[in-house]
């Protein structure tokens, strides 16, 4: 006679090979499986145990809210600006129902939440549940996450606007240079008068204070830096 399971005890089935996963690749210097994987596993096991999961959005809760945010920017040039970002923010709560399908009577109920925010309210609905489907899976059996980001878009969305950032300081300290060149060329004795105001705003990939003003990425700081390092030694150096 074939074993017969209750919900908790397929559960448990499903739980143990999903732990031995996160041991079974090398990579980044320690042992790691990527998250598509264990996910795979977890909803391929879901079939071979008789096991559904079922989301249910609970009524009355959608919120669909317009949310706005500045960013501060800098132009190559060294102007500060504020850009803002209009997006939607979708929410609601919800309850995911692991449900036994040779018994739909027997299931866990577990109380969830869903949030996402795009430009658009369809887009910020699909992708919170997305990561709310995602992120109950991998939470609700205690998986780790590697370093195979699962949200490998928001990634690298976030890099490209940091390579753009990148860009701009890069301009702005050129700027800087020039400034700083031309200055101690004529006024030497200023060395460390130039070095501490550049330390007010490099800093090391460490966090430390930097003399080196190649060290700033980031386009306001470098702005700031431009800002004072002209009315200090520019404005200084025609007064004279």
């Amino acid at each position: 006679m074939a074993e017969t399971m209750n919900i908790y005890q397929k559960l448990a089935k499903i739980r143990k090979p999903v732990e031995v996963l996160q041991k079974n690749k090398s990579g980044y210097g320690y042992k790691y499986v990527t998250e598509d994987v264990i996910l795979s596993k977890i909803t391929g096991l879901m079939g071979k145990l008789g096991v559904s999961l079922v989301p249910n959005i609970s009524q009355g809760t959608m919120k669909v809210e317009p949310y706005g945010y500045t960013k501060t920017k800098s132009t190559k040039t060294g102007e500060i600006y504020e850009e803002r970002v209009n997006e939607i923010l979708v929410s609601c709560d919800m309850e995911w129902h692991w449900v036994n399908n040779e018994n739909p009577a027997d299931r866990v109920v577990v109380p969830w939440a869903m949030v996402g925010q795009q430009s658009d309210a369809s887009q910020a609905f699909g992708s919170g549940l997305s990561y709310a489907s995602r992120y109950f899976m991998l939470k609700y059996f205690n998986v780790a996450t590697s370093d195979d980001d699962p949200d490998n878009w928001r990634s690298a969305q976030k890099e490209a606007e940091n390579a753009e950032d990148r860009a701009i300081a890069e301009q702005i300290v050129e700027q800087i240079h020039q400034i700083v060149t031309a200055h101690l060329e004529v006024n030497p004795d200023d060395k460390q008068a130039v070095v501490a105001t550049i330390k007010k705003y490099a800093k090391t990939k460490g966090g430390k204070a930097s003399a080196n003003y190649y060290d700033i990425e980031d386009p306001v700081v470098a702005s700031n830096l431009l800002n004072e390092i002209t009315e200090k030694f520019t404005v200084a150096d025609k007064e004279k």
